[in-house]
């Protein structure tokens, strides 16, 4: 593993949470942003973090695969149903999209091993 995924998501989360200091009326409608649109609707909230997730590989954006794989785990996706996601992120991205895709395995690994 590159870097401990639970280190990665602990300093997202406290560099993002410190923006409240330096400009605070953009987080707040940045989080009320986020509340609004990963609300289940049309699509399932676990639908829109996997699509987070894909979006985050061909970014791509580390930080970003760690949240959201941790997001859409807790929203009820399935390991096979984030990786079903990252095989989308693979016909985007082809090979560098693959090699991303390892960030995602690792925070799997971790929060939801195989049985």
């Amino acid at each position: 593993m590159p870097e401990d995924v639970e280190k990665i998501l602990k300093s997202f989360q406290r560099h993002f949470g410190a923006l409240n200091r330096d400009i605070p009326d953009t987080r707040n409608a940045y989080i009320e942003l986020i509340k609004t649109v990963h609300r289940d609707g049309a699509l399932p909230a676990k639908i829109k973090e996997i699509m987070c997730i894909v979006a985050s590989i061909l970014a791509p954006c580390e930080s970003c695969m760690v949240y959201h794989t941790k997001q859409a785990l807790a929203a009820g996706a399935t390991r096979e149903e984030i990786m079903e996601g990252c095989a989308v992120a693979i016909v985007m991205g082809g090979g560098p999209a693959a090699s991303h895709i390892a960030v995602v395995q690792d925070c799997l690994d971790k929060w939801a091993p195989r049985r």
